[in-house]
């Protein structure tokens, strides 16, 4: 039986959601990382973009036998979520549970939700290889 291989040679993304709550007046981006150590979590918030990272270990696992499925990533690992809205750093809270990382942003007094969208047009050609 053979069976491909891949490499990760650089951190991998977690998936986010990111969403406004009206109600509460904050942004929330929820991040899915579960088995992470939460020793290693940082969230780093620069200007509009905020920055996840930390490390997921491998667990230990049998000697004996052999991958049949691999698809969790295990390493250091980075997600970069862009925020179109201002918010207040200094408020920023969040909670790590049940694999879920919680970011909740306040918004700041001048925050808005764009309404305005841009549709960009482009041909996709295709190209033999």
């Amino acid at each position: 039986m053979d069976f491909v291989v891949r490499t990760r040679l650089r951190s991998f993304e977690p998936n986010a959601d990111v969403f406004v709550d009206e109600e509460l007046g904050q942004a929330v981006v929820t991040i899915e990382i579960a088995g992470a150590d939460p020793e290693t979590l940082r969230a780093e918030l620069d200007d509009r973009q905020l920055v996840i990272s930390g490390v997921r270990s491998e667990r230990v696992r049998s000697r004996r036998g052999s991958f049949l499925q691999k698809e969790i990533a295990y390493g250091e690992f980075c997600k970069k979520i862009y925020l179109p809205i201002a918010v207040e750093y200094e408020r920023a809270t969040a909670t790590y549970a049940d694999g879920i990382l919680v970011v909740a942003l306040p918004l700041a007094a001048t925050a808005y939700v764009p309404t305005n969208r841009a549709v960009i047009h482009m041909i996709v050609r295709r190209t033999q290889v």
